[in-house]
């Protein structure tokens, strides 16, 4: 391959990539808004087209500008997500280490044998959507304050730990609430 070939191939990789992890994030989210508001489910199409405008008219005001845009929603999902660990933790341990759920949940499997594709499938697009967060900081150093460098490597380390703060208290909350992929 030649050098032109080389960044075509790496821009084209690039590209899809953008794609795809706009494509998984919006169908998470609305999959999300429309198991939380049944009713919406005949509007999927139309409210991911909309979320994308949205999106494309954010985006088009620059780096900085879409970040602002951006982080009041990120940050009371984070801390939304914080408060039903801190509200599942204290229920926990407040009945002795075996809450009882509102709900019943389906009762798990004795095993699972094999991951079946569509659990790996699934697994692979969750990882893509937690990704975005450290691509969005690679490629927004420029709008760090300086020095950016060192700021980005906090901001990375501080998604980082909050990723592992969640996933562990989900994992836990799962563990003692008796959840599990059925």
């Amino acid at each position: 391959l030649s050098t032109q070939s080389t960044w075509v191939l790496a821009a084209a990789a690039l590209l899809l990539d953008y794609i795809l992890n706009v494509a998984v994030g919006i169908s998470a989210g609305i999959g999300a808004l429309v198991s939380a508001f049944p009713a919406l489910q005949p509007h999927i199409l139309a409210l991911c087209l909309l979320t994308l405008a949205l999106i494309a008219f954010i985006n088009i005001r620059g780096v900085r500008e879409s970040g602002l845009a951006f982080a009041l929603p990120t940050y009371l999902f984070v801390a939304s997500l914080f408060l039903v660990l801190g509200i599942g933790l204290f229920r926990t341990v407040t009945s002795g280490g075996h809450p009882i759920p509102v709900t019943a949940p389906p009762l798990l499997p004795a095993g699972v044998t094999a991951a079946s594709l569509w659990l790996l499938m699934r697994s692979f697009a969750s990882g893509c959507t937690a990704m975005t967060g450290v691509e969005a900081v690679s490629n927004g150093v420029s709008a760090f304050a300086k020095p950016a460098v060192q700021r980005a490597q906090q901001t990375l380390t501080g998604i980082v730990v909050i990723l592992g703060i969640l996933l562990a208290g989900i994992a836990y909350l799962c563990h003692a609430y008796h959840i599990g992929a059925t």
